[in-house]
């Protein structure tokens, strides 16, 4: 989940409203959403986020109604491997564990967004289950994020002896990118925690102002990508024309993109009005960090782009293998809306896996 979910939970607590968290912790066969996944109840009914909807988020915000009410935090087990039919829980077939915490303000909020605004690789440490003498750390939270070569934590597990072990956990997971359960036993209790990694939100570059990437943009922002959009025409590179995207560039292709901040988490779509402007914007961004490279054109035109590149420029064939063209998944699409959709589904079938 990004930091999204984590704005509307500061904005809720500084309004003084008091709001429960839900946050998936544990799955088991199919289901909605992910491990992560998190939603916000408001008793009002004002909730944001989703953990899958249908009647096992029904079960879940009743939960968060009561947990608001007690102040006790609990972990409801939501089941849906019954019979499929339109009053069941049964439409996937799998388990999922949902943490359901009453938010209160406190010091990790605002360093968990910290880290996000800073895009520094950062997890969110909540003790989900505490026994015995820890029985008093339930729901207790802290926040990690790398300094360097070590872990620096904000908050207090309250765990006690086992808060080295929580740390070295925690930056497992980190280092590892990949959120968990873990459980942690000692002579005074055992314990249960949820290390969630905080991935940088992913970043759409759009690479071309033109038809293709207005609904692209559009796109983008709708799944929660920060979108960037370069173009060297002023006149088709303006917040007029790209309402919803966070940057809009008007400037020089190649130059912009050398200094580009690009990472694992960048998308990279080129789509310029010309083929020659797209092969020089591959140039720059080839050889970076990034999770997708995409770029327009049929495959008769890729084809002899590879060999132009590998025969002039000396570039090995194998560096394509990374490249996604012709770009999008092939859906039929024929207008530049459609377009758009079979790139967006593209990107979200890499990000995902």
């Amino acid at each position: 989940m990004g930091a999204n979910i984590y704005e509307s939970l500061e904005k809720m607590s500084s309004a003084g409203e008091t709001v429960a968290l839900a946050t998936i912790v544990g799955l088991k066969g199919s289901v909605p959403r992910e491990v992560g996944a998190k939603m916000i109840i408001h008793p009002e009914g004002r909730h944001a986020g989703t953990v899958g909807g249908g009647c096992g988020e029904h079960k879940v915000i009743l939960a968060g109604l009561d947990v608001i009410s007690s102040g006790e935090p609990e972990i409801v087990r939501v089941d849906l491997t019954g019979d499929a039919g339109t009053e069941s829980l049964g439409a996937c077939g799998g388990v999922m564990d949902v943490f359901v915490e009453r938010w209160t303000p406190d010091e990790v909020l605002p360093e968990l967004l910290r880290a996000l605004d800073e895009q520094r690789p950062a997890a969110l440490l909540t003790v989900v289950r505490a026994e015995a003498s820890l029985a008093g750390a339930l729901g207790r939270r802290a926040v990690i994020w790398e300094l360097g070569q070590h872990a620096e934590l904000r908050g207090d597990l309250a765990l006690g002896d086992l808060e080295a072990e929580a740390i070295e956990t925690a930056w497992d997971a980190l280092t590892a990118r990949r959120s968990k359960l873990v459980a942690l036993e000692a002579a005074e209790g055992r314990a249960e925690l949820f290390v969630e990694v905080q991935h940088r939100p992913p970043t759409l570059l759009i690479v071309g102002a033109g038809h293709i990437a207005l609904p692209l943009a559009q796109l983008g922002k709708m799944c929660d990508f920060k979108v960037a959009v370069l173009d060297d025409r002023a006149s088709f590179a303006n917040e007029e024309r790209f309402p919803t995207a966070d940057r809009v560039i008007a400037a020089p292709f190649e130059e912009t993109l050398r200094e580009f901040p690009l990472h694992e988490d960048s998308y990279i779509v080129l789509v310029t009005r010309g083929h020659q402007h797209d092969v020089s914007c591959l140039l720059e961004v080839l050889d970076r960090p990034s999770a997708y490279i995409g770029m327009i054109g049929s495959r008769r035109r890729i084809r002899a782009v590879f060999q132009l590149l590998e025969e002039e420029k000396g570039i090995r064939r194998e560096k394509f293998e990374r490249l996604h063209a012709p770009i999008g998944l092939d859906i039929g699409s024929q207008t530049p809306a459609e377009i758009a959709v079979s790139i967006m589904a593209e990107i979200i079938q890499v990000r995902r896996g």
